[in-house]
């Protein structure tokens, strides 16, 4: 039973007790009773007897609490200590680089300037039809032909059998083939900017010297199974061989497992107590797509497709986002651009169900907002000048996103400088989120200020953090 309902049932089960005691002793009293004592009997009487239950509780909990500290007395000292000097804050990942492809923009700058433009939106799509005819509103990136992806991912997967995944049928949907040709493009991108992040800080005597050792991050589609997760890592990675990253700077693939973390815990993750060893680079890449038949009948069957009828469903969208990170205490090369800070992750999580039951507590995003603020420093909250977050269209993670910064951050315009990704490009998963911390570091690299990135989008899992401004302004924070 939930604390407020028994506190209720208390309260309400002492004051008929009260009045029946006092009914039934006028009643065989055979007298009227004085306006004092119908007061106090009525009002007084239970009032006190709620108030003496309240201060037995306090006083029996103290007294229950004593004991438990003298029996073991070498308690209290290291909770004092531990009070007086708290764990410190893992330094702060360095964001070298950042690109997205998305129904917005092909790099974070056309991103962030399509969101403040207002230029970014979903549109009717004439490929993907409801039940009744009609184009779907959603979020395609154009360009990308699925059809001449898939004889070199079946060739691929005749050649190197995956564990758990047959060749034949072909394993993956259109929907799949598109999020691995967009999560390619990224990966390219990418690569291309470790390269160049490696060639600048010196002169080395070969390539594979320069190169230094290189973790890849893939999150791919939650909706795969286990065995297509593994398979789309390892045609991931083996494109980056291919682009000519040595498989000895390259390192292995993490054990599959039968879910991925949520972005800004892989992020937390990465920066830790101590810089993984041997230093190098890591690569976040999320890819997904929900342009897809299949999908989009699994949204409409669920009750969960955007439609007229259904203001607060999803709009399918679609892309790849990622970023290079450079472990805490990583320095620029000389001639380089600083790169951004990525500040430490606030997470939690809602109750099980608390999405499906329309309960969800708009505090907590406010709360974990507060925490990534602390965590940037004593003055962030008065450096922030957007707010970058992956929230998509439906009203209650639009009211949660808007209550969340205008209680953190009363000085921003909540019209201009609040935005969301998820609202502009489609629901597609991790990629919404890292698409958001991508166009935060763009706008953190552009203003030098500092941007507070907030996740709402999935039904359970919220995040906050801050982002930027360049380790060169950042005062000592490296």
């Amino acid at each position: 039973m939930r604390p407020w309902l028994r506190r209720c049932l208390l309260s309400v089960s002492v004051f008929a007790l009260c009045w029946t005691g006092a009914i039934a002793y006028w009643r065989d009293s055979t007298r009227m009773p004085a306006p004092g004592e119908l007061a106090g009997a009525m009002l007084a009487l239970p009032l006190a007897l709620l108030l003496m239950l309240w201060l037995g509780k306090k006083l029996l909990a103290k007294l229950l609490a004593g004991p438990a500290l003298a029996a073991a007395p070498g308690l209290a000292a290291p909770l004092q200590a531990e009070a007086a000097a708290p764990p410190a804050t893992p330094a702060p990942l360095h964001i070298v680089a950042a690109t997205v492809r998305m129904p917005g923009g092909a790099t974070p700058a056309q991103l962030l300037a399509a969101m403040r433009s207002r230029q970014a939106r979903p549109a009717l799509d004439g490929q993907l039809l409801d039940e009744d005819g009609y184009p779907l509103l959603c979020g395609r990136v154009d360009g990308i032909d699925e059809e001449t992806q898939q004889p070199l991912l079946a060739a691929w997967l005749r050649e190197h059998p995956q564990a758990g995944l047959a060749s034949e049928p072909f394993p993956f949907n259109p929907e799949d083939l598109r999020a691995l040709a967009l999560g390619a493009q990224v990966l390219a991108e990418l690569l291309d900017e470790a390269l160049q992040h490696a060639l600048s800080a010196g002169a080395p005597a070969s390539l594979a010297s320069a190169l230094p050792m290189l973790r890849l991050h893939l999150l791919m589609p939650a909706l795969w199974s286990v065995a297509q997760r593994q398979a789309g890592d390892a045609w991931l990675r083996h494109l980056a061989r291919e682009q000519g990253w040595p498989v000895q700077k390259l390192l292995p693939a993490a054990e599959p497992s039968t879910g991925q973390p949520a972005p800004f815990a892989l992020l937390n993750a990465l920066a830790g107590d101590a810089p993984p060893q041997p230093p190098g680079l890591s690569i976040v890449l999320a890819c997904d797509s929900w342009i897809g038949e299949l999908r989009v009948h699994a949204l409409a069957s669920q009750g969960q497709l955007f439609s007229a009828a259904q203001a607060n469903g999803q709009i399918p969208g679609e892309g790849a986002a990622g970023l290079l990170l450079a472990g805490p205490g990583a320095t620029a090369p000389l001639g380089e651009p600083a790169p951004v800070l990525l500040h430490r992750a606030a997470t939690g999580e809602l109750p099980q169900g608390a999405s499906r039951r329309g309960e969800a507590d708009k505090s907590l995003l406010a709360d974990l907002g507060r925490q990534a603020l602390a965590a940037a420093g004593d003055d962030a909250a008065a450096g922030i000048a957007l707010v970058s977050a992956d929230t998509d269209q439906r009203a209650p993670r639009m009211l949660e996103l808007m209550q969340c910064a205008g209680a953190l951050l009363p000085q921003l315009d909540l019209g201009e400088q609040v935005l969301g990704v998820g609202a502009a490009c489609g629901q597609c998963g991790a990629v919404t989120t890292l698409a958001a911390l991508a166009m935060a570091r763009q706008a953190a690299a552009d203003d030098d200020a500092q941007i507070l990135c907030l996740s709402n989008l999935d039904p359970l899992q919220r995040g906050a953090l801050v982002i930027g401004p360049p380790a060169q302004s950042s005062h000592g924070s490296t």
